[in-house]
């Protein structure tokens, strides 16, 4: 019975080890070579489509649902900030970002969901 125990708990882990070696953080290093000079297109929280632009000289273009801004960016410690000339009434925000599968989440600073990326043009 104990061998029959070990056999099960053996496959599940080997089933869950990839779910959860997937779910990683992409650090500022990554979406400085991965995401500058492309477009990320994904969808907000609310399912509006967004789309945006990190460009190497720090600008910045976003554009979720009938919003468009421009503004700064730059990498940080965990992740990226943005500073948008209307959204947050140009306040800095800062993300972290998780990549779980092929989807790039989003994470406010208080660990709130803020939208997803699921292509890189």
């Amino acid at each position: 019975m104990n061998g029959h125990k070990l056999t099960a708990a053996a496959l599940l882990s080997t089933l869950l080890a990839p779910a959860f070696a997937q779910d990683q953080v992409v650090t500022p290093r990554e979406i400085q070579d991965a995401w500058v000079g492309k477009t990320l297109v994904g969808k907000t929280t609310g399912g509006a489509a967004v789309t945006l632009k990190l460009q190497s000289d720090g600008t910045a273009s976003v554009s979720a649902g009938s919003t468009n801004d421009l503004g700064t960016w730059r990498p940080s410690e965990e992740g990226y900030c943005t500073t948008w000339r209307n959204i947050r009434s140009g306040q800095e925000r800062c993300f972290t970002v998780r990549r779980i599968g092929t989807t790039m989440k989003v994470f406010n600073p208080d660990g709130t969901v803020n939208g997803e990326f699921t292509e890189i043009r």
